[in-house]
C-alpha cells in the first residue's frame, strides 16, 4: 500500500502555524493538554480551506492532517531532544535524603 497521497495533502504553511499555535496553547494557555491535537485540527482545516482558496473537503481533511502531523513532529523533537528528561540522579538523591531528614526531625518532635 502506497501512502504517497499523504504527501499531496502536507501544506508547510499549515504545518508552520499549527506548531505556533500548539506553543502557544501549551505554553500560556490554560488549556488541558488532552484538548491541544483537537484544537488543531479545527484550525488546521480551516487554515486549509484558506490556503486552498475555498471550502472543499480536499482543503478540509489536507489541513486537518497538516494540523495532526505538526502534533506529531512536537512530539518527535521533544522525544529527540528529551525535553521532558527527568532530573539528574543526584538531585534526585539529594532531594530524597532533604525529605528523609525533614522525616526524621518531625519524629523528633512527636
Amino acid at each position: 500500500m502506497s501512502l504517497e497521497f499523504i504527501m499531496e495533502l502536507y501544506m508547510p504553511v499549515v504545518l508552520a502555524a499549527c506548531l505556533v499555535i500548539g506553543f502557544v496553547l501549551k505554553r500560556w494557555c490554560p488549556t488541558d493538554n488532552k484538548w491541544i491535537p483537537t484544537i488543531l485540527v479545527v484550525v488546521g482545516a480551516v487554515l486549509g480551506c484558506v490556503v486552498n482558496g475555498g471550502i472543499s473537503l480536499e482543503s478540509i481533511v489536507a489541513g486537518a492532517v497538516t494540523a495532526l502531523a505538526s502534533t506529531g513532529l512536537h512530539q518527535a523533537f521533544k522525544q529527540l531532544l528529551k525535553l521532558d528528561a527527568p532530573e539528574s540522579t543526584e538531585a534526585t538523591r539529594m532531594d530524597r535524603e532533604t525529605a528523609e531528614a525533614q522525616n526524621e526531625e518531625r519524629n523528633g518532635e512527636e
